[in-house]
């Protein structure tokens, strides 16, 4: 028996072609000697690569043809050469019809709907094309069994060679297996809602698969590949059909009042176009690989040959599965995506449906491929082994005890092993996604250019590219070409998936072993009703969604989704066209607890016109955009705009750090500025929030909400500044600005006029950046004395208040030179600090300004990452998550913004839900049914979504509310969250539960801020308090 062993060569190694080619029965000799590139060239010569005995110990062996491989079988009780093209066809639909094939709707998102349809075509193209140097090379060397043997042949019979690629061969294998464990329990523990923890139903699966896996020839296999590429198809057909639907459904729809397809979002699907400008490598990246490996099949390829019949008829089989999978995986991809569109959009696209039975009834005839697809490998790996232990033996062809005890054997070895893999691991799915990196490379492209080089040598010897003219050097050039895209694929594959499992573990996504977890659904789509946050350019509708996706990689196709919250925001522009902001509130520095990743930009809406341009298909761009870029800021989309999310220099935890120790500088240009002016703007803002304007003095300022009337919900959190008695300046959120243009200016055109006239602006163009840090008073003293400004103490400048100041700096221009910045003393951090409204043409060079007084040692530029951690450590809220339309300000624990002298008379929007959540209930007050709460965790870090529980006397649980923000804090090195708990439970001290990825941690309620405010405030005499 020889494992890889080098035999003797044989006697000719060079075959007539016409000698043979007219062979009746394709099964004999003929079919060895069959050239696929002759088309008629009479001199053709096919000549075998090298000598090699890849089978046993004979050399008749490693010499047999097929015809005598079938008439060795002939006496046998078990036959591997029986299948046909049609059932070789079926193996092959069943591996690439596969659940992968719902991922591609992603991959369009991401590199837009027609560049992904070439890829799509130019890929399945040029796997058709390898795969027939698959066939060839077989055909020429029908002795070889599997691509282990290929690659032993290939690479001059070194041993080195057989042995590497059986490694990556089994391992390939047995992680796929494990893949599809893991797919197959969050199934059943979608359906069963949790009914038994995911590693049991991993265990479940597992034994299922390992009975389906018995069977030892493809003849039989193929019976259940044909069960499963037709269920797919109806369950693909399904998922297509229903997204229709739902976009069309009053309650489902994109327009509906409940928000939308998935209960989050409105508006018609949009759909990206072209790549977007703000795309990162790593995302780029990774959609082009799952669309890469959904086609590379090829190490399946041998093994399926060397049991066909008649393998001259394989190209049947291919050319059927190839255009079979074009049509499908382009009309699934583009079908989808148009109903889904971006904001829609999950992956695997059965998570964009917002039905939950459609969802589920799609997603289970997705059953027999779960199943089929690890079956298949298993079977390809126990083969690799069986066939090797048992050459030359009865057991191989026959019914045996021994025979069937080891078949059965390896088979449970493998399942075994494949569950423990992917229950050990944390990081499985990602490590599942390199070694696709790192083998299909070789198994989709490398090997088989080179396979190409060394048929046309052993054909035309030495000097064959020059030998053959210019088809020789096309076929040298474009095989080249092919081995280059594999080691381009070895080498970005290998980094992007990399960064993937490095932003995973700063993500903390990686749970413990043998672990429970959120069954399919549940972490792929988390209802918020009636949500409309915004995220936005100006007049466009609010689009604000938690789509927290799954790891679903089936078989080769590379796409690990992570928990992501994609907010996006899309407005026409002059042209009619719309531009779409995605960001991915995935944590991307190894070394941060909390930010963003960033995801595709650039959209077009369906209804745009038709003469737009490509230039304004962009993200917007605050004023300091090239500021940013020149010190490797790190841009997202968001809100409709390229924002940094942190820079080079220092990581999100770092930056975080630095800016409770130091300052930092935030661009907050995005935020929308308004002004309200004349008489009837004071009433008008009484009308809209609980704040008191009487009361508030010129140049002074107070963080309010607008409120929705009747309810008292909030619209948006707000910063509302005094200017002058008629005059007032409002901060509202960028993700919120279209839903908040349209709420004022509803208002504006219904209020009261007996008040007087109203003068309503919104601020654009203008600049606005936050200096946060203890240090930011001493920067900006000096900085604005440098500015040749000499008039302001800001010791006496105090938290709340703001003030004018007029800079005098050469380098602006005339028309802003006189125009003054407001300073306001304030921000969002929980630190002293100042946020500073800058005109145009005064916002970069102020700005640049302002960072060379302060230094690289005491001052440095910060993203949004930073800003999000800090801000939940002061215990501030974020719209969209710990506020949303359907929460007051008393449930939101903001009941100090309602003034005292609001309390008395009301006369704000919902004044009576909120004043009698406000009255104890002896004086008939309604106590709220929930309220915000802090929470410090134990264990790993609760996310957005996760449920709070309580337990009772019983034993059971009980949820009685759900985490809305939280990460690791850096500064108290403790697991924080902020969420919503049943009033009796919102006590501070009150011990609780938090199911943090199907595990219980303790959790504790306690007192906000978790850190410590260090405001500049008069009360506190001269120092930060």
């Amino acid at each position: 028996m020889a494992l890889g062993r080098k035999s003797r060569a044989v006697e000719s190694d060079t075959h007539d072609v016409h000698a043979t080619h007219a062979a009746p029965d394709s099964g004999k000799e003929g079919a060895l000697n069959y050239d696929p590139e002759s088309n008629g060239d009479k001199g053709r010569k096919m000549s075998r690569v090298g000598a090699v005995g890849v089978l046993g110990d004979s050399d008749q062996e490693s010499e047999m043809s097929v015809g005598k491989q079938l008439e060795l079988e002939s006496t046998n009780s078990i036959k591997y050469r029986t299948c046909s093209w049609q059932k070789t066809a079926a193996l092959l639909l069943s591996e690439y019809i596969c659940l992968a094939i719902m991922s591609f709707p992603y991959s369009y998102s991401v590199l837009g709907l027609v560049p992904g349809l070439i890829i799509t075509v130019v890929i399945a193209i040029s796997v058709l094309y390898t795969s027939l140097i698959v066939w060839e090379f077989c055909l020429r060397h029908p002795e070889l069994r599997d691509v282990c043997d290929v690659g032993q042949m290939l690479y001059w019979n070194w041993r080195w060679a057989w042995y590497f690629t059986a490694v990556m061969f089994l391992l390939n294998n047995t992680f796929i297996q494990g893949l599809h464990v893991l797919t197959g329990a969050k199934y059943l523990n979608t359906m069963s809602n949790g009914a038994v923890c995911t590693v049991g139903f991993s265990a479940i699966w597992a034994v299922i698969s390992f009975f389906c896996s018995l069977p030892r020839t493809f003849d039989t296999l193929s019976k259940l590949a044909t069960l499963s590429a037709f269920f797919t198809f109806i369950s693909v057909l399904l998922a297509a059909i229903f997204a229709g639907i739902e976009g069309k459904n009053e309650i489902e729809g994109y327009d509906s009042p409940k928000g939308g397809k998935t209960g989050l979002l409105t508006g018609n699907p949009i759909v990206l176009v072209i790549p977007a400008a703000g795309t990162t490598f790593v995302n780029g990246m990774s959609a082009f690989l799952n669309i890469s490996y959904t086609f590379i099949g090829q190490i399946t390829i041998p093994s399926f040959i060397a049991e066909m019949k008649n393998p001259k008829d394989f190209p049947k089989a291919l050319w059927a599965v190839t255009i079979a999978e074009i049509i499908l995986f382009s009309l699934v991809g583009a079908v989808v995506y148009a109903y889904t569109g971006t904001q829609y959009n999950t992956a695997p696209a059965f998570g964009s449906l917002g039905n939950e039975l459609y969802k589920k009834l799609s997603f289970s005839f997705m059953i027999p491929t779960l199943i089929f697809l690890g079956v298949l490998y298993a079977s390809l790996s126990a083969r690799f082994i069986f066939f090797r232990i048992f050459e030359g033996t009865r057991h191989k062809g026959n019914h045996t005890v021994l025979g069937w005890a080891t078949w059965a054997g390896i088979l449970a070895a493998t399942w075994v092993l494949a569950f423990i893999i992917a229950e050990v691991i944390p990081f499985f799915s990602d490590l599942l996604s390199l070694m696709s990196s790192l083998f299909d490379s070789f198994f989709g492209f490398i090997f088989w250019g080179t396979a190409y080089m060394r048929m046309r040598q052993a054909d035309y010897g030495p000097g064959w590219i020059t030998k053959r003219g210019i088809r020789g050097l096309a076929g040298f050039a474009l095989n080249l070409i092919i081995i280059l895209i594999g080691f381009f694929m070895l080498t970005g594959g290998t980094y992007a998936t990399c960064q993937s499992i490095v932003n995973s573990y700063d993500a903390n996504l990686y749970g413990g072993v043998f672990t429970c977890d959120l069954t399919m659904f549940d972490a792929t789509l988390r209802r918020q009703k009636d949500m409309n946050a915004s995220q936005s350019t100006p007049l466009q509708r609010t689009l604000s969604a938690k789509t927290p996706m799954v790891a679903f990689r089936s078989a080769r196709s590379l796409q690990v989704f992570r928990p992501t919250l994609r907010n996006l925001a899309a407005a026409p522009t002059s042209r009619g066209v719309t531009t779409l902001g995605v960001c991915s509130l995935t944590p991307i520095d190894r070394r941060s607890p909390c930010h963003w990743n960033p995801a595709s930009v650039l959209v077009q809406r369906r209804q745009a016109s038709d003469n737009a341009s490509n230039n304004d298909r962009s993200l917007n761009r605050t004023a300091l955009h090239e500021l940013h870029v020149s010190n490797s800021g790190k841009m997202v989309p968001f809100g409709g705009y390229s924002m940094p999310v942190q820079y080079s220099d220092l990581s999100v935890g770092e930056s975080h750090k630095w800016t409770r120790e130091k300052a930092s500088l935030f661009d907050v240009g995005h935020m929308v500025q308004h002004r309200l002016s004349g008489p009837g703007a004071a009433p008008l803002l009484e009308k809209m929030t609980p704040s008191s304007t009487a009361s508030l003095e010129p140049n002074q300022s107070t963080l309010s909400s607008l409120l929705h009337p009747a309810t008292g919900g909030i619209v948006d959190d707000t910063v509302i500044t005094r200017l002058g008695p008629e005059i007032f300046y409002l901060v509202t959120n960028a993700a919120c600005k279209v839903k908040d243009l349209a709420y004022i200016e509803e208002q504006v055109k219904n209020r009261d006029t007996s008040h007087g006239s109203l003068s309503w602006e919104v601020i654009d163009q203008w600049g606005l950046v936050a200096l946060q840090g203890p240090l930011s008073a001493e920067i900006l003293q000096g900085a604005l004395i440098t500015a040749g400004v000499e008039d302001i103490d800001l010791e006496t400048l105090y938290f709340g208040q703001c003030k004018h100041v007029t800079l005098n700096l050469r380098s602006t221009s005339s028309s802003d030179r006189n125009t003054p910045i407001l300073i306001s003393r304030g921000g969002y951090t929980g630190e002293d600090g100042f946020e500073i409204s800058i005109p145009p043409s005064l916002t970069v060079p102020f700005t640049a300004h302002l960072l060379r007084s302060g230094g690289q040692e005491r001052l440095r530029l910060a993203g949004l990452g930073a800003r999000d951690s800090l801000r939940l450590e002061a215990g501030m809220c974020l719209y969209g998550h710990d506020l949303d339309d359907n929460t007051t300000p008393v449930e939101a624990g903001l009941s100090w913004i309602v003034h005292k002298d609001r309390r008395a008379c009301g006369g704000f929007y919902g004044d009576e839900t909120i004043l009698r959540q406000l009255k104890p209930q002896r004086e008939g007050g309604v106590t709220p049914i929930h309220r915000r709460v802090g929470l410090i965790v134990e264990g790993a870090p609760a996310r957005e979504g996760a449920e709070i529980v309580n337990s009772l006397e019983d034993g059971s649980e009980k949820v009685v509310g759900r985490v809305t923000s939280g990460c690791p804090s850096p500064t108290l090195g403790k697991n924080i969250a902020m969420g919503y708990v049943d009033t009796p439970h919102h006590k501070a001290g009150t011990a609780l539960n938090i199911l943090v990825r199907g595990k219980r941690r303790k959790a504790e309620v306690v007192k906000m801020p978790f850190v410590k405010s260090r405001y500049w405030k008069q009360a506190a005499g001269t120092s930060p308090g």
